[in-house]
């Protein structure tokens, strides 16, 4: 509760774990850094050839390449069929068992500002970003949830389904709500299932009365500010010179030191999980309801954190202004 203690809370070794997205960026780092840990893992995206190179880094990362297990599968996630086809496939895969852990990276940014941006645009975003977490989470949890026997025993007794969002759904910047929005979007289903996940594991605590899911589910999102990666590079080629100004104070991260920051909150057992000290102010200013990582720690960030942002947010807005005072509409604003 305090956030305390020395138990891994998220221990992969020997188990199975579906990266969606993984073949590039945050993905593939979390993918080789759980290879790492003795995960067998599945990556899932659409590019064959990114596929089968990062296989076979995984397979050269492995703590036990005799023993772990490497599998790729080409999907287009913002089809639902094809996430249910993803958890079959795994399953099949993985001798009948559904995956133990299921972490969703998908989706990519398209920075710039709401009424330049086409709306078949802001759609995709949604489509890319939201949608493929929610058509991923939806198959698994109907996967991991359908009812067991009392006399079934599985290998582990707490499955956990990952989502990745930003410090955007805390703070949105910006030149940013195509993808601010589907972000926010994770962040509210996030907090949703937290809550409606412990009816199944109320259920799974007494199993030995009657069928009841095969184990129990945590629930956690990791927020990350900027990820170098290719992604990235393609995000500020189009991204508004406003927008960059704004965000000057975060720093990028390397897709690896983003990987291992979170998996270390991971195990110990986080729910929102952020990768430096200026994501978690950030978070500190809109915890609302959301389950707390740490009482008394989190208590102490958001009180820190709303004294900051009584400067922070009027300051952004001040620039937005001066901005637009100086340098007139944007070019490709249409007129009235």
């Amino acid at each position: 509760m305090f956030g305390l203690g020395s138990r891994n809370e998220f221990n992969v070794e020997g188990q199975t774990v579906i990266i969606t997205g993984g073949s590039d960026g945050m993905g593939k780092a979390v993918a080789l850094q759980l290879s790492a840990k003795g995960a067998n893992v599945i990556i899932v995206a659409r590019t064959v050839s990114k596929l089968v190179a990062t296989v076979e880094e995984m397979k050269a990362a492995a703590a036990n390449a005799y023993k772990q297990k490497f599998h790729y599968i080409s999907a287009d996630l913002t089809d639902p069929l094809e996430c249910e086809r993803v958890i079959t496939e795994t399953t099949t895969w993985n001798s009948g068992a559904p995956p133990d852990v299921v972490w969703c990276c998908a989706g990519f940014s398209r920075p710039g500002y709401f009424i330049d941006v086409p709306i078949q645009e802001h759609r995709q975003q949604m489509d890319t970003i939201y949608w493929t977490a929610a058509n991923t989470a939806h198959a698994t949890l109907r996967s991991w949830l359908t009812p067991v026997a009392p006399s079934v025993q599985m290998k582990t007794p707490r499955r956990h389904l990952i989502f990745t969002c930003s410090t955007l759904a805390f703070v949105p910047v910006a030149g940013y709500s195509p993808y601010s929005s589907a972000k926010a979007a994770i962040r509210s289903l996030s907090d949703t299932l937290s809550q409606e996940i412990e009816m199944y594991n109320g259920a799974f605590s007494q199993r030995h009365r009657s069928s009841a899911p095969a184990a129990d589910v945590k629930i956690h999102t990791i927020f990350p500010m900027g990820i170098l990666s290719p992604g990235f590079d393609n995000e500020q080629k189009i991204k508004p010179e406003l927008t960059k100004k704004l965000e000057e104070a975060d720093k990028p991260q390397s897709p690896a030191e983003v990987a291992k920051i979170s998996i270390s909150a991971l195990e110990r057992g986080e729910y929102l999980v952020t990768t430096n000290m200026i994501g978690a102010l950030m978070k500190g200013t809109s915890l609302g309801p959301s389950p707390r990582n740490s009482i008394v720690g989190d208590t102490l960030l958001s009180w820190l954190s709303s004294l900051v942002f009584l400067q922070v947010i009027p300051d952004l807005r001040s620039k937005a202004f001066n901005w637009g005072k100086k340098n007139g509409l944007p070019q490709s604003t249409p007129a009235s």
